[in-house]
């Protein structure tokens, strides 16, 4: 799944997490797949989704810690 995150006083952050287990993560050579970006994502049965939506399929859940640059140097994680 691919990322963009911005927020103010931080540069861009343009990345990809990997779901464990992926048939592919051995050969994706345009990526690079790095063990860090490697993350378990829960799948959960129809039901309101995190953001209160009602879902009639099965969906998916990840927790991944995003850090960010400050444009000073610095970093800061987010969720």
């Amino acid at each position: 799944m691919h990322f963009m995150i911005e927020a103010p006083g931080f540069e861009r952050l343009v990345t990809h997490v990997f779901r464990d287990g992926d048939r592919y993560l051995d050969s994706d050579a345009v990526f690079g797949v790095r063990s860090s970006l490697i993350t378990h994502w829960e799948e959960y049965p129809p039901d309101p989704t995190p953001d209160g939506k009602d879902s009639v399929e099965n969906f998916y859940v990840l927790k991944f810690d995003f850090v960010l640059n400050s444009v000073n140097g610095s970093e800061e994680s987010g969720h």
